[in-house]
């Protein structure tokens, strides 16, 4: 009896250490596995992103994200017993050569552990971090993503050091100014059946960008570059007179065309078709007079050369990055002298043969509204300006009365509106592909205005690509720049700062007492389709939604909104 219980007790033992050597094997190796898996999670707390009144732009939100140790599953007897499992949510092919299967993401760890179920074995669950943005009114093309895009904010301010260097990163942008310059954009753009546009507000004084658009599938305010147009005369006029090269009280000739080189190589011409006759200073910017300008470019060569000239293109900002921050930003092109022909000056002149940024216009041409400084542009609501001078103040001052006319007198009379005191300068530039040179036909309409025309607070650019209909920037663009600001200006304070609310993609919002205009075109913004928004009553309000509030939309959803009188 005594033998049979002591083998009895080998035997027990023996087995219980194979068990806990079994176990000990698995879960050491399962345990490797996903050893190797957490430290490639990204699980970082970057920065959140406000605007400049504390709006949520891009925001951490804590999750709970489980993993199947695929690779570990396979090498066990049970795997064809667990493959059903793995697919009612996944393929054969999703499954199929990959070591590491992410099971799902959880607001909870209990919630992760429950939809495991059985596979609890074979799986971990972890902790992580998800950045959530808000990717409406372009906010999608401008800020970026730390993990998925090589341009926009976000990405510089990471490689800088600064996403991940406090708490909470406050932006210029302001989201209400945000939304108000992408609604009046794409508005034009379709109205126009344009192929895209870009619209920049920045701030005259700080360089501060207070709103950026750009509807196109990658941001070419900071990644493309344009020909600039009659929106260069102002800042030629402004270097002439700031070297006594010209003086106010000079007049030019407009005649039917005119020869600047003395040759038959380049001909300009006004682009009402006939000529004006005698031109003051002031009325070359009104009516953006081409020969006038290709006169003052004479005056300028008889005293300069081409690489002073080109060195007050460098001067302006143009050629070189502004360094705002934006991973992505290109510098632009400015022919060295050395490549230049004759008439190059002449075609410069007349904002054609370089290629400028949208940031490095709107920044060169903020000279003129900002007393003769420029200001390097940011997107940070709290960093120190840096500026310099580059045109004295007194000609800063008279030039900017002098563009107050285009919109009054001018060729930007559509951007008058009363009580709103704008001016600017209208451009048209015509479109050049590489191989054919300029394209008949085929515009970008431009206009670069400042608000109001008394100690201005901003400066903004307006390009529209390629309208249809009209092409001239003061028939298509500059209104574009009239209806943000007289928005903003009567709209701004109709929503306290506290009361502003940020929607996402994929999440309905609360609408609820939101005018139906505006409730309805958040939804369009959001990507709900036209015929999928149901509005019903006969109000002004929304007093109530078919879907409730923060719940998951997709792209079919069929929405209701009902109004009371």
């Amino acid at each position: 009896m005594k033998h049979k219980w002591l083998i009895f007790t080998f035997l027990f033992l023996s087995g219980y250490i194979f068990l806990i050597t079994i176990t000990f094997v698995y879960n050491n190796s399962l345990e490797k596995d996903f050893n190797e898996l957490s430290t490639s999670l990204e699980n970082n707390k970057y920065s959140e992103l406000v605007d400049s009144k504390g709006n949520m732009i891009v925001y951490n939100q804590e999750k709970y994200e489980a993993w199947v140790d695929l690779g570990f599953m396979k090498s066990r007897n049970d795997f064809k017993k667990n493959k059903y499992l793995l697919n009612q949510r996944f393929s054969d092919n999703e499954i199929e050569n990959i070591k590491f299967l992410k099971w799902g993401s959880y607001d909870t760890y209990e919630e992760a552990y429950i939809d495991l179920g059985i596979l609890n074995k074979y799986a971990r669950i972890y902790p992580v971090t998800h950045r959530v943005y808000n990717e409406l009114f372009s906010l999608d093309l401008l800020i970026g993503k730390t993990d998925r895009t090589t341009y926009g904010i976000e990405p510089f301010l990471l490689e800088n050091g600064i996403l991940d260097s406090q708490k909470t990163v406050s932006l210029s942008i302001d989201l209400k100014m945000q939304q108000i310059a992408y609604e009046e954009l794409q508005n034009t753009v379709k109205k126009e059946s344009a192929e895209g546009g870009i619209v920049v507000v920045m701030e005259s004084k700080t360089g501060k960008i207070k709103a950026s658009v750009s509807l196109y599938p990658w941001n070419i305010a900071y990644m493309g570059y344009i020909e600039p147009g009659s929106t260069l005369k102002p800042l030629l006029i402004s270097t002439a007179l700031d070297e006594h090269i010209i003086n106010p009280n000079d007049k030019f000739y407009s005649g039917y065309e005119y020869y600047p080189t003395g040759k038959k190589n380049f001909k300009v011409t006004e682009s009402q078709g006939y000529g004006m006759g005698e031109v003051r200073l002031k009325e070359t910017l009104t009516y953006s007079s081409n020969i006038a300008i290709a006169q003052i470019m004479e005056k300028i060569l008889e005293d300069f050369s081409n690489q002073w000239f080109y060195q007050k293109l460098l001067t302006y900002g143009f050629g070189k990055k502004t360094g705002i921050e934006f991973k992505g930003e290109i510098n632009g092109v400015v022919p060295y002298p050395d490549d230049w022909y004759e008439i190059t000056p002449f075609q410069i002149a007349l904002g054609q043969g370089i290629g400028i940024t949208p940031i490095q216009l709107i920044s060169a041409f903020n000279v003129i509204p900002n007393d003769g400084k420029y200001v390097k542009p940011t997107f940070l609501e709290v960093k120190e300006i840096s500026e310099r001078q580059v045109i004295s103040e007194p000609i800063a001052k008279m030039v900017k009365e002098w563009l107050s006319y285009t919109v009054i007198e001018g060729t930007a009379r559509k951007a008058y509106k009363e009580g709103l005191k704008i001016g600017g300068k209208t451009g048209t530039a015509q479109k050049a592909e590489s191989g054919l040179g300029y394209v008949e036909g085929s515009y970008y309409s431009l206009y670069v205005g400042f608000y109001p025309v008394v100690d201005p607070i901003y400066t903004a650019v307006v390009i529209i690509d390629n309208p249809k209909e009209e092409f001239y920037g003061g028939e298509v663009a500059a209104p574009v720049l009239t209806n943000i600001f007289y928005r903003y200006a009567t709209e701004k304070e109709s929503i306290a700062p506290q009361d502003q609310k940020v929607f996402y993609k994929d999440i309905m919002p609360d609408l609820i007492g939101h005018p139906i205009s505006e409730a309805y075109n958040i939804l369009l913004n959001l990507g709900i389709e036209e015929k999928n928004v149901i509005i019903t009553g006969n109000g002004d309000t929304v007093f109530s939604q078919s879907v409730p509030p923060y719940n998951y939309l997709n792209d079919s959803e069929i929405i209701q909104l009902h109004t009371i009188d």
